[in-house]
């Protein structure tokens, strides 16, 4: 019978996984360029293939999610809002602003203050930030652009 020794490993209060498993070169390179990242967006009539960076907004739409792009095009897709923004898996870039509106701060053109105040967006939109959101909203401006 084998009989294992208890040692005494000092241990980190904030392990992260990072520290075990460095990024890798490939994994650099994807975060690099997200930008040419294109998505999977299941929707009725199929799935459609588009670049992340041209979404300017994403809304809920029950269990459904409509996107917004660039050129003023909408898809509503098979999921739900929360859903879309794992998938996006860029929290710096896309910031949910209201309970049903996520938006690409690349694609932010004003902030308009106000109790919650609203956005203005490259494409014209306009979408309500929450009074609840704001307080985030402003940070993550602040992270995002310096």
């Amino acid at each position: 019978m084998r009989i294992m020794k208890l040692v005494n490993v000092p241990v980190l209060d904030a392990m992260h996984p990072s520290s075990f498993f460095p990024e890798s070169n490939v994994t650099k390179t994807f975060r690099l360029h997200h930008a040419q990242q294109k998505i999977a967006l299941p929707t009725m009539d199929g799935i459609h293939f588009e670049k992340v960076q041209a979404i300017v907004s994403l809304e809920a739409n029950g269990n459904y999610t409509r996107i917004i792009f660039q050129d003023e095009r909408s898809v509503l897709v098979c999921k739900t809002l929360q859903s879309m923004e794992a998938l996006i898996s860029n929290p710096r870039q896309f910031i949910r602003i209201h309970r049903s509106f996520t938006i690409n701060l690349n694609m932010l053109q004003k902030y308009v203050k106000g109790k919650g105040g609203h956005v203005v967006m490259e494409n014209g939109s306009n979408i309500t930030v929450s009074a609840g959101k704001k307080h985030g909203f402003l940070n993550a401006l602040e992270k995002y652009f310096g």
